[in-house]
């Protein structure tokens, strides 16, 4: 099974492990996308700030959230998306997703072990209330324990400082960093990584012996 394959596969599995069984917290309850989410997603995807620090284009109009919640409830798609509902308000206040970044697939390391990308966006006006903090937390334990992940790998542009201060304070090490350009402007993000055993980078040569604080030499 080619590295691509053996990633959708685990996205399927956690994707029905999650659908099976919702991850719920004191204030959270993490499930899959509805119809009837619309207006939510479409209140925070059409935030500029937000939308800028997670590296998209906010949505213009009602009739352009439909067409991207149309695209995450259709199956055959490689992402899964999970929507995250505030059980208080009973209110979609933002997602996780998900996937396997390019890179990871031709990376010597990672593509032998068993792993996702995960990467989420939360409506700002619920930000500095732990909430995120709080649903990782429950997640991590579910990915590692449950399904068997060997990893868990997340990134931030680089102007993200609240996504950069989450990802370290949940133990995420900097594995590389990534730059790319897209309509003509030049990014930079810093790609991170969580492992399960210890959260400990594997004994490799690249990074045997090195008691840095970071997993390899990004550069």
């Amino acid at each position: 099974m080619m590295p691509g394959d053996f990633a959708k596969q685990v996205i399927k599995e956690i994707s029905a492990r999650l659908t099976a069984e919702p991850v719920e917290t004191p204030r959270l309850l993490l499930r899959p996308f509805r119809d009837s989410d619309l207006a939510d997603l479409y209140e925070y995807l059409a935030q500029k700030e937000q939308q800028r620090l997670a590296g998209n284009s906010p949505c213009d109009s009602v009739d352009d959230a439909r067409m991207r919640l149309e695209y995450i409830l259709r199956a055959e798609h490689p992402q899964a998306y999970f929507a995250i509902v505030l059980k208080d308000e009973n209110k979609v206040i933002g997602n996780l997703t998900f996937n396997l970044y390019p890179f990871l697939e031709q990376d010597e390391i990672l593509q032998t072990l068993r792993g996702v990308t995960l990467s989420y966006i939360l409506n700002e006006k619920y930000w500095r209330r732990g909430l995120m903090t709080e649903l990782l937390r429950a997640v991590y334990p579910i990915l590692f324990e449950q399904a068997g992940l060997d990893y868990i790998q997340s990134g931030y542009f680089v102007f993200n400082e609240a996504s950069a201060a989450l990802q370290r304070k949940l133990g995420m090490r900097l594995w590389t960093e990534e730059r790319f350009e897209m309509d003509g402007i030049l990014y930079e993000t810093r790609e991170m990584i969580l492992f399960r055993d210890g959260y400990e980078c594997p004994k490799t040569a690249q990074n045997q012996g090195n008691p840095t604080k970071t997993c390899r030499n990004s550069g």
